[in-house]
């Protein structure tokens, strides 16, 4: 997946003609929405839930950075020579709009060609370039795993009359 999020000031798109025939059936008006942030999204072959998860996650964590609540996911081809089939490009981006919790959330049409205007904020964080694939795909190591990793042993060895000696320190040729 392929996703170039901009901060916008406003953005006003107008659906005017269907490109493929499995185009969603919609009734073509202009649209218009401020401050948003829109997700201009390629869903790419072997996409999959797992990928909406990250993706999600990672938008709404730079939305609360920038403190918008809005989002808009807007689907674009053009960023990917290696797109999914249509049917799967709309279930996911379904799943993504589905996704999102405690943000408004919208979704342009998909399938169809667009004449769109937009104003992009001028701030270090309006603009980013986000790829997302399951090579790229990162588990959360849980907190025990991780703790586990920090631990020191220490070896000993506990004699017959009952004390603890270090190992490097023990004499095994007695025994």
């Amino acid at each position: 997946m392929r996703i170039l999020q901009l901060h916008c000031d406003s953005i006003q798109y107008t659906p005017t003609k269907k490109e493929i025939k499995s185009a969603e059936e919609i009734e073509p008006k202009t649209t218009s929405i401020e401050e948003v942030v829109v997700c201009f999204t390629a869903v790419e072959k072997d996409d999959d839930s797992g990928i909406v998860k990250n993706a999600i996650a990672e938008i709404q964590e730079s939305m609360s950075k920038i403190g918008c609540n809005k989002l808009l996911l807007y689907p674009y081809a053009h960023l990917s020579s290696n797109l999914a089939s249509p049917g799967t490009g709309l279930k996911i981006l379904k799943e993504m709009e589905e996704s999102c919790t405690g943000i408004e959330v919208m979704r342009a049409p998909f399938g169809w060609t667009k004449a769109f205007s937009i104003k992009v904020k001028g701030h270090p964080l309006a603009e980013s370039s986000k790829v997302f694939s399951k090579d790229l795909v990162k588990e959360k190591t849980s907190t025990a795993l991780d703790s586990e990793s920090k631990i020191k042993s220490y070896w000993y060895i506990m004699t017959p009359d009952g004390k603890m000696e270090e190992i490097e320190k023990f004499n095994f040729s007695n025994h």
